[in-house]
C-alpha cells in the first residue's frame, strides 16, 4: 500500500512539475507579445462576390466550364444586377453594378493589389486539364512536376479573373 502511494504522488509530482513548465512557458510567450488569436470555432468558406461588366456572360461561363448551378438572378434594381452561381458548398456572387470599372492590367499580376485568384481542389488535375480543353477553355498547366504531369492549372472567365486549380492528391 506504501509503495502504491509513493508511485501515486510521485506521478503527481512529476505532472504538476510538467503542469507548472506548460504554464510558465505560456505565461512567458503572453508577456513577450507571441500570442496569436485562436482560429474562428466553425470558419468555412461560404462565398466570394466578382464584380462583372456582363454577368449573363460570366455566369453562363461558370456553369459551362466549371459545373456551377445557377440561382435566379436578382434584377429588381437596374443599376444593380446580381446572380449567385453555385457548387456544394461554395457560391459565387456575381453583380454587375452599373458605372463600375475593372482596374487597368498590369505584369506581373502580384502589382496589383487585392484578390489575386481564387482555387479550387479537383481530385484528377490531368483529366480537368483535358477536360476544360474540350470545353474549348482556356487553360495553361503552368507547373509540372518531373514527369511533366500538371502540379496546378490557371484558367480565367470571359472577363480575366484568374481561377487556379489543383489536386487533391
Amino acid at each position: 500500500m506504501a509503495k502504491k502511494l509513493a508511485k501515486m504522488l510521485a506521478v503527481h509530482f512529476v505532472g504538476g512539475i510538467l503542469l507548472g513548465w506548460v504554464v510558465l512557458a505560456q505565461l512567458s510567450a503572453a508577456q513577450a507579445g507571441d500570442t496569436q488569436a485562436p482560429p474562428l470555432k466553425g470558419l468555412v468558406p461560404h462565398h466570394v462576390t466578382i464584380s462583372v461588366e456582363n454577368f449573363d456572360r460570366v455566369s453562363e461561363w461558370y456553369v459551362r466550364a466549371l459545373g456551377f448551378k445557377p440561382a435566379p438572378r436578382s434584377d429588381s434594381n437596374p443599376d444593380f444586377l446580381n446572380q449567385h452561381v453555385s457548387i456544394p458548398g461554395y457560391r459565387i456572387d456575381l453583380i454587375q453594378y452599373k458605372g463600375s470599372t475593372r482596374p487597368s492590367p498590369v505584369n506581373p499580376l502580384y502589382l496589383r493589389q487585392g484578390w489575386i485568384h481564387i482555387a479550387f481542389s479537383v481530385p484528377d488535375l490531368s483529366a480537368a486539364f483535358k477536360e476544360l480543353q474540350a470545353l474549348n477553355v482556356d487553360v495553361r498547366a503552368d507547373n509540372k512536376d518531373a514527369k511533366g504531369v500538371p502540379t496546378r492549372l490557371v484558367v480565367h472567365d470571359p472577363e480575366g479573373n484568374e481561377i487556379e486549380l489543383f489536386s487533391r492528391e
